[in-house]
């Protein structure tokens, strides 16, 4: 088998870890958290693109990749708990406080939704080792249609300001939910086509070589011996796009919501070895054209969503990020013992 290094490329050691916070109501009047040169995360209607940020029912992910060091919006995680196989959709259900789509996210009160404006939450920053800050954030999320009610704490440490820990928690009164998915569900804005998995990379193009449809290609789970571990035992699961220059391509000949305009990254998913169990899985789908529309991806189908799966359990997490500085290697071949 392969097996996979992780290189962190830094600068000079560093003891001190002390964050250069974005933080909801005290640095910005808009619902967006984070590290400056890092990842930021945002809440409706904060976000990285103008206007309200895209749509509902969704956490919003940027990450500065643009030339003058600007931040574009890189993806967003929704959130979908099954409840006796009927599974919720936060992007693309009513919410049933203004009739709109996508399940409302507010931070701040969990008796006073966020209908009109943002609650502009600063969040807890707490010190969790020598000159290693946090900032927490606790996220209420309206009740899905299937009974599920689920709460999320967003996480930010200050000597990983490239990764978001995203924290998942049952409300009293929830119908039992028989997982919770956390889906990062815009791949196709950076045509992100290969996925690492512990026996090497694969493409989009070779897991779906005859799709040319305009809807959601089918899932493709990976079980837990497929998987890549970082050399500390964490499930490492990344993807990216496959072109020298992505910023090149106009899909659409004119200025669009569907470019992508800076430089290449990596996303991945995180998975603390301590945390890992054997029902542990990645999954991933794909699209030929954008969503809601028929208009081809330039170079052919890429994933769309990417997440992983795992029965629920109270208080479970999972690591979100986005970031230039890892840099995946394949070893050479080694005999397994």
């Amino acid at each position: 088998m392969f097996i996979f290094l992780m290189l962190l490329v830094t600068e000079a050691p560093d003891t001190s870890f002390a964050g250069d916070w974005v933080r909801a109501g005290q640095t910005t009047n808009s619902s967006i958290w984070g590290i400056e040169g890092g990842l930021k995360f945002a809440l409706h209607p904060g976000g990285f693109t103008g206007g309200d940020g895209g749509p509902r029912g969704l956490i919003r992910l940027g990450y500065p990749t643009l030339p003058d060091g600007g931040y574009d919006l890189i993806n967003f995680i929704a959130v979908e708990p099954i409840v006796a196989g009927k599974k919720g959709f936060s992007e693309l259900e009513k919410s049933s406080f203004d009739q709109k789509n996508g399940k409302l996210f507010w931070t701040g009160d969990i008796s006073q939704p966020a209908i009109e404006s943002p609650h502009l939450d600063a969040g807890t920053i707490t010190s969790i080792a020598p000159g290693v800050e946090e900032l927490s954030i606790i996220v209420f999320v309206e009740k899905f249609n299937n009974g599920a009610h689920v709460r999320l704490k967003l996480s930010q440490r200050s000597d990983a300001p490239d990764e978001l820990k995203l924290t998942v928690t049952a409300e009293p009164g929830s119908a039992p939910f028989e997982t919770c998915i956390l889906t990062a569900t815009m791949g196709n804005k950076s045509r992100t086509r290969l996925l690492f998995l512990a026996d090497g990379p694969v493409s989009s193009l070779q897991l779906y070589p005859d799709y040319r449809d305009n809807h959601f290609a089918d899932h493709r789970i990976f079980n837990l011996d497929r998987l890549p571990r970082a050399p500390n035992g964490d499930v490492f699961v990344a993807i990216t796009n496959d072109e020298s220059d992505p910023a090149s391509a106009r899909p659409f000949g004119r200025p669009s919501f569907w470019d992508y305009k800076g430089t290449k990254v990596t996303q991945y998913w995180r998975k603390p070895s301590a945390e890992i169990r054997p029902e542990l899985t990645a999954v991933v789908n794909a699209r030929f054209t954008y969503w809601m529309g028929k208009q081809p991806i330039p170079g052919g189908i890429a994933f769309e969503n990417f997440e992983l799966r795992e029965p629920f359990q109270s208080g479970q997490s999972f690591n979100f990020g986005i970031t230039r500085r890892y840099v995946l290697e394949i070893l050479a071949p080694v005999e397994s013992k």
